[in-house]
């Protein structure tokens, strides 16, 4: 094998593996199959998302690929998007007692803010 094709392989190995500039990545499946895919260290802060892995495990002999099967596609899609941004700037502590009574005046970070403005109520609670 020349030089140039052990290179090609290497450079076609790294494409297929799971990892990225974030580390190693998992896809999460929704009810509906649709497919979402983060760094592991992100999905990790969902408790969902560690039980359903935990009983994937049992079942999947890939644990880089998790069915969340209780969750529709919509519903995953807000969830990854907050937990990939939760990962990059955690939400800062909120102080009890609240200094404020409104979600703005408790909830500084503009993009929490944004997030939970743009999430339909019934998705919320």
């Amino acid at each position: 094998m020349s030089a140039e094709e052990s290179k090609a392989m290497e450079v076609d190995a790294a494409e297929d593996s799971k990892v990225d500039d974030a580390g190693p990545m998992i896809t999460l499946r929704s009810r509906s199959g649709e497919e979402f895919t983060l760094p592991f260290k992100a999905a990790r802060l969902s408790q969902v998302v560690v039980d359903a892995q935990a009983e994937d495990d049992e079942e999947n002999e890939n644990p880089d690929d998790v069915d969340i099967v209780k969750v529709d596609s919509r519903c995953l899609e807000k969830v990854v998007e907050f937990l990939k941004h939760y990962d990059e700037e955690p939400l800062v502590e909120i102080k009890t007692p609240l200094e404020e009574n409104t979600f703005d005046g408790v909830v500084k970070q503009k993009w929490y803010q944004d997030f939970v403005k743009g999430v339909d109520q019934p998705m919320l609670f």
